[in-house]
């Protein structure tokens, strides 16, 4: 148990000491009295989780995502990406103040460990509910961090090559004061990648200025360039009324990119009663990818397929948001207004030569090669006003009334041609239009350990389609945030209601030949879809550290796929993909994390698990199947931390089940094992020795291979620690590759990717810093 609390505190107190007669003797002057007490590891705060980082024994030169690997409820996957309970994080906080930055990993892999006070994983119900107080809908997850000092420079370099020409270059200079934040970042290698050849350039200028009380001004510009090369083999099972179409696939694959982006963002607080904040946002996003593979198709049929692709994207983006609201100091009525813009451009290019063979009978009977050039425009424009009013009804409750309006306008234009020859009647000009109100009426109540906000919202929409005609639809559907906190624990239950409209894609009824075997022709008479969803949360911050979530979801209307066969010239089929609209899909989620420190943190225990089933719907030539997929991760991790020693293991087992209900059911059972070590040495505070090394061993995959991966790492620290030479060697045993399974509409996915070659690297890393103390 963790009952004592840091506390600091001085006496200065002169007082009199009184005497039996009541004379007061000479007045004594107490020195000043320290008290420290320990702080509990992790503290849950109103919708905040919060770890402190000096709970967590990392060594020198430890980053913020060796930190972050060690919270409860946090997972790290190989390529650094972040999840908290199962859901993706994608948004960054220093200090409070958002980090605009396009991938977080770039910070949390050179942000140093012991410049972190604590990390805070906030739920986030976006600026507005963060100004008027009023939560609805889920939150997105936001990870704070939190400086031990609150005036800091640092800097960091880092240079490094090895063979079969890896390298890895890296700085970041950091500044922090109570009225500034400047952050510069910038990465180049090709080493950060488990699978393929990847070279990844980034770079990130993000300032911060509080300028006075009233203003504060922030910025962020990022420029990206990442090149990927990747070898792979796919499995797919495609699952028909006439039988198993069998595809294997490989593939060699070849991306270029550039990104770069700019954010600004200003707020105004003249005074304590008005708010201002307005945001914008450019960012400009270029593609070039080129691939070959051929697929050989077996089972229902045989055909061989090679196609060479290369494409080309241009997306341009330009957002805009104004927020404001004013509180009215003798009633306590707040006004707030938000308005924002989108305009999303695309520019597709697709070239494409298929060189396809028919067989009968396992006999060749004609050859096919077909050269077609794709040609796709998107622009979409999106618009939102909304206006909110608040009125108190006394000091722990509220009404809101709300209203919004959103107009969309999507203008898509798509041409075909076969060699020099134009189709027309695969070419198309299509607009598309849709207006959705938003009325929304809520009572909010917060008073002691139980605060609940219920309400409804009625979501009036009018879709046109410029094809048949209007659709006109108006949902309505409560809104429900609860929760109910103790001191060291919380729970929490949301519901919400969403309607999603179909896409482009899913209502043009000229086909899309971008895979002209597997041709997608959309249905204009789609109706939008109703999605219902429940969450239910528990955290509990003991003994142990208890993280419980439970998710649910059904979807009215949903639009499902309706794959249908179709014969060719050849006689033999082709598998076309249609949509409509139906009900019966339904989905839950059961996520845990259970954690316990012993003996002050020096011994950790972990479970996790991740539980999910879903219930879809697909049609097979119009008729209606079902497909029930079970998901099933279970994980158990054990360390034992030392100022000199790092120790980890970890077993995980996950389980998948497929079951398509056809006339006969096709039912697919994969299993995985992963058993995993990893350890630190410090030899004399300035050697570090470290190796980490995984086993994967599947069943089930149509594709066997179970790697084992080994890497290992010798690090001595010299100039005070300032200096760092380090020699890296990864994949050691030189494995070939990973396995992964996806699922989409009749098709099963068992792929297989090249890992990235043996590789060892000599790193120099240089660090600086200069602190003041809080």
């Amino acid at each position: 148990m963790f009952s004592i609390k840091r506390i600091f505190f001085s006496l200065s107190l002169l007082f009199s000491l009184y005497d039996a007669s009541g004379q007061t003797t000479n007045p004594i002057l107490l020195k000043e009295v320290i008290v420290k007490g320990k702080y509990p590891p992790i503290v849950i705060k109103e919708d905040t989780l919060e770890y402190r980082a000096d709970e967590y024994h990392l060594m020198r030169n430890s980053s913020a995502e060796d930190l972050l690997r060690r919270l409860p409820g946090i997972e790290i996957d190989m390529d650094g990406n972040i999840t908290f309970m199962g859901k993706r994080i994608r948004k960054v906080r220093i200090n409070g103040k958002d980090v605009f930055i396009n991938d977080i990993k770039s910070l949390t892999r050179l942000f140093p460990a012991d410049m972190i006070e604590k990390i805070q994983l906030i739920d986030d119900y976006g600026i507005m509910a963060r100004v008027i107080g009023r939560k609805t809908g889920e939150p997105e997850q936001v990870i704070n961090i939190q400086t031990v000092m609150n005036k800091i420079l640092q800097g960091k370099g880092i240079a490094g090559a090895g063979n079969n020409g890896r390298y890895n270059a890296a700085v970041m200079a950091n500044y922090f004061n109570d009225q500034q934040q400047l952050l510069i970042n910038g990465t180049s290698n090709n080493i950060n990648t488990l699978t393929g050849n990847n070279t990844n350039t980034n770079g990130n200028i993000n300032y911060q200025h509080t300028i006075s009380k009233a203003l504060s001004v922030n910025s962020g510009i990022s420029s990206g360039h990442t090149t990927n090369e990747l070898l792979s083999h796919s499995f797919i099972n495609n699952i028909t009324s006439e039988g198993l179409l069998h595809v294997d696939n490989s593939s060699n694959n070849n991306s270029n990119n550039n990104n770069h982006s700019f954010t600004g963002e200003a707020n105004y607080i003249p005074n304590p009663t008005t708010f201002i904040n307005v945001m914008i946002n450019t960012t400009l996003n270029n593609t070039a990818s080129g691939s070959q593979f051929t697929a050989i198709q077996s089972g229902l049929q045989r055909k061989d397929q090679l196609t060479v692709n290369n494409i080309s994207s241009h997306e341009p983006t330009w957002s805009g948001n104004l927020s404001a609201s004013h509180r009215f100091n003798k009633s306590g009525r707040i006004v707030s207004f938000n308005f924002s813009v989108i305009k999303i451009n695309n520019d597709n290019k697709q070239n494409s030569y298929d060189s396809l063979r028919y067989y009968n009978n396992d006999t060749a009977i004609g050859d096919s090669l077909l050269h077609q050039s794709l040609y796709k425009k998107n622009h979409n424009l999106i618009t939102k006003p909304e206006i909110s009013f608040v009125q108190p009804l006394n000091t722990v409750s509220s009404l809101e009334l709300k209203y919004g309006v959103t107009s969309t306008i999507i203008k898509n234009e798509q041409e075909i041609q076969w060699g020099e020859k134009y189709i027309d009647s695969l070419s198309s000009k299509y607009k598309y239009t849709r207006l959705q109100h938003q009325v929304s009426f809520n009572y909010q109540r917060k008073k002691g350990k139980f605060d609940y906000t219920l309400g409804a919202l009625f979501q009036p929409s009018i879709l046109q389609t410029g094809i048949t005609r209007t659709q006109r639809i108006a949902p309505l559907v409560p809104i429900v945030n609860m929760q109910y906190k103790l001191p060291k624990s919380a729970i929490t239950f949301i519901y919400s209601g969403e309607s999603i409209f179909p896409s482009y894609q899913q209502l043009q009824s000229v086909p899309d030949l971008s895979n002209n075997q597997f041709p997608i022709i959309g249905n204009p008479d789609l109706q939008s879809s109703l999605t219902h969803s429940i969450l239910l949360s528990y955290r509990a911050v003991k003994t142990s550290t208890l993280l419980l979530l439970f998710a649910a979801s059904y979807t009215k209307d949903k639009i499902v796929t309706n794959s249908l066969l179709v014969k060719d010239s050849f006689n033999t089929v082709k598998q076309e993909t249609h949509f409509l609209n139906t009900n019966g899909d339904y989905f839950f989620r059961f996520l845990y994390s259970w954690s316990r420190r012993f003996n002050n943190g020096k011994y950790n225990l972990l479970f996790n698990g991740n539980n999910t089933y879903n219930n879809s719907i697909l049609y097979m030539n119009n008729v209606r199947r079902t497909t029930h997929n079970l998901a099933s991760t279970l994980s158990a991790k054990a360390s034992i931390t030392r100022d000199w020693l790092e120790i980890t293991g970890v077993v995980n087992y996950t389980y998948n089940r497929n079951v398509y209900i056809l006339s006969e059911n096709n039912i697919t059972n994969l299993g995985t094992w992963v058993f995993g070590l990893n350890g630190k040495v410090n030899f004399a505070k300035t050697l570090i020795l470290a190796a980490d090394v995984s086993k994967q061993m599947n069943t089930g995959y149509a594709i066997g291979t179970n790697p084992l991966l080994l890497n290992a790492s010798i690090e001595k620290l010299l100039f005070k620690n300032k200096l760092t030479v380090r020699l890296q060697g990864s994949n050691l045993l030189n494995e070939a590759a990973l396995l992964s399974q996806s699922i989409s509409g009749n098709a099963i996915t068992q792929k297989q990717d090249n890992l990235a070659e043996r590789y060892f690297i000599l790193t120099i890393q240089y660090d600086l810093r200069k602190t003041f103390k809080k």
